[in-house]
């Protein structure tokens, strides 16, 4: 396997096994962007249902003079708007849903576009051929959302979690990288599953490691007493503030390993050979 080419084993250390993420642990974010080709296949429809009863937003005739402007018309300022909003919601659910500000930004990003792209469109009148010109902002946000769900089965094809005798390696991601951890730094594990991973016996070995404390508990407010006293306030500020990004990035995710419990046992497993040669 090319993988072992690759890797630099240490002294006596052997690798137990070998996994990529199972091919349906990225479904959420799939199911993101086929929501948002649906939701440009909707945004369609309603535009020509916009076209269709032109005559009930003659109501919004003040506007007129503001949107002219723009080379645009009553009716493709209206979807522009909607455009936006139909966006926004969509990023903040991906937000809320998969904990991820990326999705909050690429909706900014790709509305940015559609709007700049709009107002060009409409500067130059320039037309698409088959195409309505309000329309080619749809066929970005149907083409980016196509783009990022190749780009999500890359991202998940290219990682690989490499268990050893020494240490737990995590290799992929768009842009080539390494990440390990060797067991006498970390703390305990534990499997987080959803409904479908259930199914299909999959999920996410979270590795909590060393110093992985509760910003909330008894040593923690210790040392908030400490961070309290009126000596270098700022410097003790900043202390403060690092031991919450340090406690952040205190945890180490195999994200949807196939039959993560037998990977939680073998972790689990060297985790106390390790353990007990210190005794």
């Amino acid at each position: 396997m090319s993988w072992r080419r690759d890797l630099d084993l240490l002294h006596g250390e052997e690798v137990d096994m070998a996994i990529k993420p199972h091919p349906l642990s990225f479904t959420r974010h799939h199911a993101f962007f086929i929501y948002l080709i649906l939701a440009a296949f909707f945004l369609r429809r309603f535009y020509l249902l916009l076209k269709d009863n032109v005559s009930v937003l003659s109501i919004l005739s003040f506007l007129d003079a503001t949107v002219s402007r723009l080379g645009m018309d009553i009716v493709d300022a209206i979807f522009l708007v909607s455009f936006w909003v139909v966006l926004i919601i969509s990023g903040w659910i991906g937000n809320r849903l998969l904990h991820k500000r990326v999705f909050m930004f690429y909706a900014i990003l790709v509305a940015t576009l559609g709007t700049m792209l709009e107002v060009y469109l409409s500067m130059t009148h320039y037309e698409i051929a088959f195409i309505q010109r309000p329309s080619a902002k749809l066929l970005l946000l149907a083409g980016t959302a196509i783009a990022c769900m190749a780009l999500v089965e890359i991202y998940r094809r290219r990682y690989l979690y490499i268990v050893t005798n020494y240490r737990v390696i995590i290799r992929g991601g768009l842009i080539p990288k390494e990440e390990e951890i060797t067991y006498d730094r970390i703390s305990r594990i534990h499997v987080e599953q959803g409904i479908l991973g259930r199914i299909f016996n999959f999920g996410t070995v979270v590795l909590s490691l060393m110093f992985d404390f509760d910003l909330s508990g008894t040593p923690y407010r210790e040392i908030q007493e400490v961070l309290s006293m009126p000596i270098e306030k700022e410097a003790n500020k900043a202390l403060e503030e690092e031991l919450k990004s340090q406690r952040k990035e205190r945890r180490l995710l195999l994200l949807g390993v196939p039959d993560p419990r037998r990977v939680r046992i073998i972790i689990g497993n060297r985790l106390l050979e390790k353990r007990e040669s210190h005794l």
